[in-house]
């Protein structure tokens, strides 16, 4: 009777000891998922500062010159980098972070590029990833239509085919960044009325890129003396006020 005792004893003994093994293997490797230890650290060239999208979420609320991205999982990351300068220059890239990268941004014959770079930065700032964009608290709105437009001239805007063309374009981009992206991209290359400009920013979900689009196309805008027509898409008085500051302080 004691063998059989001291012998059940000591399978439980072994059985327990496996399950610990077990669980501690899965603490070390993550839960069984991916482990969180690779980093991404960007360098802009210099006197050039920059916005940093991973799989197209903004990282950072203000412009760095570098900056380093923790906790990101052995994986590939669509890197996306928008200069802060007039152009809003904008490269991207897939990118292969199994292990630790530096990258830094490159120009040439005034094109840039993302160029893999073996030099020890040390960053402006450093963080953790960011996996989402922040919830809104207001209900997402129902899709916008087209808007009846009359007829515009090319001198007083984009002429009406175009427009529709870009509009069309805008709208079908599921994320709310790329749609603020690609509406820079357009106005710079054609100048519109403030009307146009007006119904674009309806087109972008987010308060904060409503009124980075309205302060990047001012400069392009052919009624430029009818810009308070744009208070209108705009959902908060800070906004709007912020808005009249910055064409004040041009």
């Amino acid at each position: 009777m004691k063998r059989i005792s001291l012998l059940l004893a000591l399978m439980a003994f072994t059985l327990g000891l496996s399950v610990a093994q077990e669980a501690s293997a899965k603490v070390r490797h993550g839960g069984g998922q991916h482990q969180q230890n690779s980093t991404l650290t960007v360098v802009a060239p210099r006197h050039q500062s920059f916005w940093l999208y991973v799989d197209d979420v903004l990282q950072n609320e203000q412009p760095v010159r570098s900056i380093c991205i923790r906790n990101l999982w052995d994986d590939s990351f669509y890197i996306r980098v928008e200069l802060n300068n007039q152009l809003q220059n904008c490269v991207g890239q897939f990118v292969d972070l199994r292990q630790p990268q530096t990258l830094s941004v490159v120009q040439s014959k005034g094109f840039y590029g993302l160029e893999s770079s073996q030099s020890h930065v040390r960053p402006e700032l450093t963080m953790d990833l960011i996996e989402s964009q922040p919830a809104v608290v207001t209900p997402e709105p129902a899709p916008v239509p087209m808007p009846p437009m009359p007829p515009v001239e090319p001198t007083q805007g984009m002429s009406q085919h175009d427009y529709d063309e870009a509009y069309r374009m805008i709208s079908n981009e599921t994320y709310d960044n790329t749609k603020l992206t690609l509406a820079k991209q357009v106005v710079a290359n054609n100048p519109m009325t403030v009307r146009q400009i007006a119904n674009i920013c309806k087109l972008l979900s987010f308060e904060n890129n409503k009124l980075e689009f309205a302060k990047y196309a001012y400069s392009f805008c052919t009624e430029q003396n009818k810009y308070y027509l744009l208070n209108e898409v705009f959902t908060y008085d800070a906004s709007k006020h912020e808005l009249n500051e910055y064409i004040q302080g041009l």
